[in-house]
């Protein structure tokens, strides 16, 4: 492939021994790894902030991985920052972290709180349990707080008072009145009727444990309804508010689907309650129930429920059926939910994706799918791109193109070429994107034509089109190619992604070698370079020693919007507005 008529730097070309020493960048902070080569230094804070939204220190992301016990060894960063007096600086970004939703999970900001929680340094302590309120919004959170806490406990037994006030206070933040409150007693009452157990705890153990007692009548009656203790109302509106609300919560646990139907149907409409809060017996079979329901679903919920409402038939083409595929087609359509949802667009492909399939995983629950809720499915992913703040970076987009690429990715509906192609389509409406196909040969490399006003299906087709005379080549993939590439082009990128099937080969040159020469080449301090192997179960090639990269190992809902978290860095960039930002693991109410 030609190229630009530059001249390249002898140290990135494909031709002699490969350079295992260099220097580093003059005026950056870089230290030598164990290679002999510099990169950025990793710092604690950046090893707290990995952690915070990995799950880890090193800069490696695991998709589709279940829930797993983290250790104290996993948070060594946590506990030299406290020995170095930073206990407090850790914990405000434990907070900003939780606060704006920049953790595609909140088990590991919730393990460093605990750890903040049980530090021996007083001032750390006091700043872990100050923000506990603002970090454990529902009751999920604050359960597995107390869990971590209890496991560093060891084999100590019984709370402390600075955990018990903790503890109590959350329950008694809920004195809120008036019509823009947040935190008012009903919400309590809500939250704990939504929440019962999680983790193996129950409100009833906590508020023993915690001996929460409060001067507010309405939230005593929350809390005596908790410990199967006899309620006492007395006159005041949030009282009777919260009484009514628990009786409507007890009423609808004894209604059975013979004849209470439609009285279920009218306690999800007046006391607004949640899936949660209706018998399993309904939720089977019941199209009047999921009517009421989806009348007041969140969005993510919705769209979590589609496959099961339209299995029931809410959404067949037939007389009587408009409303509820109207409903949910204007929903879809509404760009204010969809940006109060906070969905990432690859979210939104893959709902549609599944919802085509006409089945769950384990085929149990089967739907004929509505033509208009797919194109409406398909219509906000497009305009979801759109409504992604730019960040002015210029992205260079490598994909692999082997035969692997067209395979399904483990536990979704849609193939890792794909999940490539829907990654650019989101980063291009928004960003300066140039994309490459490679494989194991810089000849082979090339430049796709894809541009702004290209749709979904025109970038898969040019991904995808692989000449035939070439087809048995693309085999291998050789992840120095794209960095090769751009420096014999000398083009500067702010962010280099790689999307590839899985375990590549490496070439002349390792991919972490010319990544390395490629950005002391071109002189760029401050750059991010994503690897997603995406049907691989193996670790891929992305330095961890560097604050710069990140490794992607498989792919699932949560995958890009934490590649795009850690590539535009933009946790401050966020717009924290109550009345119009809904935290994705809280309700509407």
């Amino acid at each position: 492939m030609e190229g630009d008529g530059m001249e390249v730097d002898p140290h990135i070309q494909p031709q002699g021994d490969p350079i295992h020493q260099s220097e580093p960048l003059p005026g950056y902070s870089q230290i030598r790894n164990e290679a002999g080569g510099y990169v950025f230094e990793v710092s604690d804070i950046d090893k707290l902030k990995r952690f915070l939204c990995l799950g880890t220190e090193l800069g490696y992301y695991q998709a589709n991985s279940p829930h797993r016990n983290f250790s104290r060894k996993e948070v060594q960063a946590i506990d030299r920052l406290i020995q170095q007096g930073r206990g407090n600086e850790v914990v405000k970004c434990i907070k900003d972290v939780s606060v704006l939703n920049r953790a595609c999970k909140q088990n590991p900001t919730l393990y460093a709180l605990a750890v903040c929680a049980r530090s021996n340094d007083l001032s750390t302590k006091h700043a872990a349990y100050s923000v506990l309120n603002g970090v454990c919004r529902v009751p999920t959170h604050l359960f597995q707080f107390i869990k971590y806490c209890e496991e560093m406990s060891e084999h100590e037994t019984g709370w402390g008072r600075a955990h018990r006030i903790a503890i109590s206070q959350w329950y008694k933040q809920f004195v809120e009145v008036g019509p823009n409150a947040r935190k008012t007693p009903l919400k309590l009452a809500y939250l704990v009727t939504k929440f019962r157990c999680r983790c193996k705890l129950r409100h009833k153990d906590v508020i023993r444990l915690a001996h929460v007692r409060s001067r507010n009548k309405a939230i005593r009656i929350t809390l005596q309804y908790a410990l199967g203790k006899t309620m006492e109302v007395d006159d005041s509106t949030e009282s009777i508010e919260v009484k009514n609300f628990l009786a409507a919560v007890q009423e609808a646990k004894r209604c059975i689907p013979v004849n209470d139907e439609e009285k279920i149907c009218e306690l999800i409409g007046i006391h607004q309650l949640s899936w949660e809060h209706v018998p399993n017996r309904f939720l089977k079979h019941s199209v009047k129930v999921w009517d009421s329901l989806c009348r007041l679903m969140p969005m993510t919920a919705m769209i979590r429920n589609l496959g099961k409402m339209t299995s029931l038939g809410m959404h067949a083409d037939r007389p009587g059926n408009e409303f509820w595929v109207n409903h949910v087609v204007e929903k879809l359509d509404d760009d204010i939910q969809l940006a109060r949802a906070r969905i990432h667009p690859l979210t939104l492909l893959i709902a549609m994706k599944h919802y085509e399939q006409g089945a769950n995983r384990n085929k149990k629950i089967l739907w004929t799918p509505n033509p208009r809720i797919i194109d409406a499915l398909n219509n906000a992913f497009i305009r979801s791109t759109k409504i992604m703040q730019p960040q002015g970076r210029k992205y260079l987009m490598a994909i692999s193109v082997g035969e692997d690429m067209r395979k399904r990715i483990c536990g979704s509906t849609i193939t890792a070429g794909e999940a490539a192609a829907a990654m650019v389509y989101s980063t291009i409406q928004t960003e300066d994107v140039e994309v490459i196909l490679f494989t194991n040969r810089i000849d082979d490399a090339s430049t796709a034509t894809i541009k702004r006003e290209d749709n979904l299906q025109n970038i898969k087709e040019k991904i995808f089109q692989i000449p035939i005379e070439t087809r048995s080549d693309y085999i291998k993939q050789d992840l120095s190619v794209p960095f090769i590439w751009a420096a014999s082009r000398k083009k500067k990128f702010d962010a280099i992604m790689v999307f590839t099937d899985s375990m590549t080969s490496c070439g002349f040159i390792h991919p972490t070698e010319a990544l390395k020469q490629y950005v002391q080449y071109m002189t760029i301090p401050d750059y991010r370079f994503v690897v997603v192997t995406m049907t691989s179960n193996k670790y891929s090639v992305a330095a961890p020693d560097s604050v710069h990269n990140l490794d992607v190992v498989g792919f699932d809902t949560m995958t890009p919007g934490l590649i795009m978290e850690f590539v535009e860095n933009s946790g401050q960039s966020h717009i924290v507005n109550d009345d119009i930002i809904l935290h994705a693991d809280e309700d509407r109410f």
